[in-house]
């Protein structure tokens, strides 16, 4: 078997140049799902696995949820000129650019670029979740949580690619994943836009 090393830095390059850009990325991220999964275990955080066609749809992700039995994540990295945001907000819900801007007091939002994916998260458009701000060694996110995501007992994310899912306690979210990177969140509500820090 051979095995391809490429920079990371080269990622979305690939990702903008190959029309079927994600299957080559699911390939390259292997080593960072094992890295997620590695760090979710040294921390004592218990996961199930499930491997599957990769997502490219919200209603795959729901249907996903429901044979989990978990809430369906939509996670969205934007920014504006200063800073990144990621919201995780229920898989049905539809995000709303400019009212998330209002909310933050921004002038504009914009979603992050394949190439700030890579580089923040590890990932790639389509794979994006929660797990990723294991990557964010200089805490350039600020993370928002919509309270029926914090009202779910078990949520499903992807370990940085989207051919794979994995099941987690919320409460382990809150507890040991968020503390153990020493990332806040706040709670908000998708529809108002309402929020406080946690």
């Amino acid at each position: 078997m051979v095995r391809l090393i490429i920079c990371r830095k080269c990622i979305p390059h690939l990702y903008n140049t190959f029309q079927n850009g994600h299957k080559i990325l699911q390939a390259l991220m292997d080593n960072t799902t094992q890295e997620v999964e590695d760090f979710l275990r040294t921390h004592n955080i218990p996961f199930k696995a499930l491997n599957h066609l990769p997502i490219t749809t919200c209603e795959e992700g729901l249907k996903i949820a429901k044979e989990f039995g978990s809430t369906c994540c939509k996670t969205l990295l934007v920014k504006n000129k200063k800073q990144f945001f990621l919201f995780v907000i229920p898989g049905e819900e539809r995000f709303n650019a400019k009212q998330a801007a209002a909310f933050l007091k921004s002038s504009h939002l914009s979603f992050a670029s394949p190439e700030d994916l890579s580089r923040l998260m590890h990932t790639f458009p389509g794979a994006v979740s929660l797990l990723g701000l294991i990557f964010d060694q200089n805490k350039e996110i600020s993370l928002y949580i919509d309270s029926r995501i914090l009202n779910a007992e078990h949520i499903d994310c992807h370990p940085c690619t989207n051919d794979r899912s994995l099941i987690l306690s919320v409460k382990d979210v809150l507890e040991k994943f968020l503390p153990s990177l020493g990332v806040s969140y706040f709670e908000f509500q998708s529809g108002s836009l309402n929020g406080e820090s946690k």
